[in-house]
């Protein structure tokens, strides 16, 4: 740890801020983070890291970034490309990458510890058709629970 008294971890993972939220995607090897990341960018995302993020827990808040050459995102066929990018984003939102039939009915309000501090999760499959609407409204719309 830091002597500032901050905690940082290192992860595979993408991050990004869209709707005025940062998101950490998450997933194994081949997932489909950087496919996700680059429709997010595509609907107006802003890049703060590709492949490894660097999370910080600082005042009890999570915030990410690139660790090393930021703005770098690899197009697999294409190559690297710089693009414009944040240096840093507080983080609103885990998505979890998952393979399956779509997304479950009405699953529990789940959450994920980084760094001793919590941060609401969900579970995307990232090939869904409507991954990224679905994720907008979650980010944009108030959870009714039953």
């Amino acid at each position: 740890m830091p002597p500032d008294g901050t905690s940082i971890r290192r992860l595979h993972a993408s991050c990004v801020r869209w709707l005025e939220r940062g998101i950490l995607v998450r997933g194994p090897s081949g997932a489909g983070k950087s496919a996700l990341l680059l429709r997010l960018l595509h609907a107006g995302a802003w890049l703060v890291a590709d492949d490894v993020v660097e999370v910080l827990a600082e005042n009890g808040l999570l915030h990410a970034r690139a660790p090393a050459r930021p703005g770098l995102v690899e197009l697999r066929g294409l190559g690297i490309h710089r693009l414009a990018h944040l240096p840093r984003t507080r983080l609103h939102l885990a998505v979890r990458l998952v393979s399956g039939p779509g997304p479950e009915r009405l699953p529990p309000p789940r959450r994920t510890a980084i760094c001793g501090v919590e941060l609401a999760e969900i579970a995307l499959d990232p090939d869904f058709p409507a991954a990224v609407a679905f994720l907008g409204v979650h980010l944009l719309a108030q959870r009714v629970d039953r």
